[in-house]
């Protein structure tokens, strides 16, 4: 199935998901700061909420002199990101997923990634119908 036919499909579909919002404090700043790693963290986040690799796209925009946003989307799920190294190197998240998955587990990971001390989050669901 092609890009824009899965995209149709989702307007057409009874589909479950929802959204996950989440804010970490306390990270590790250098992992924070590293585009690449944030990158590969949110890409990896994608796959786990249901999306497979090819049609993941993603962007990363780094502030000067610190700090960054970046999202990565698929036609099933996207995760987003946007930083604060200089408040107690906090972030918040957003995760949108189109199908069963279990993004608390998700955000978890991602917590974990970035060497985050706490993290609080609440959700969303979807009930198409």
């Amino acid at each position: 199935m092609s890009l824009p036919q899965v995209v149709a499909w989702l307007f057409v579909a009874e589909v479950s998901g929802g959204r996950w919002v989440g804010e970490i404090y306390g990270c590790d700043v250098d992992r924070l700061e590293d585009a690449a790693l944030v990158e590969r963290a949110l890409r990896d986040a994608v796959k786990r909420l249901g999306a497979e690799e090819s049609t993941i796209r993603s962007v990363v925009y780094k502030f000067e002199p610190q700090g960054l946003s970046a999202a990565a989307l698929s036609p099933v799920a996207a995760v987003m990101i946007h930083t604060w190294p200089e408040d107690d190197a906090s972030a918040t998240l957003d995760l949108y997923f189109y199908r069963e998955a279990d993004a608390g587990e998700v955000l978890a990971g991602l917590a974990e990634a970035f060497g985050a001390r706490r993290k609080d989050a609440f959700s969303y669901r979807r009930h198409p119908g």
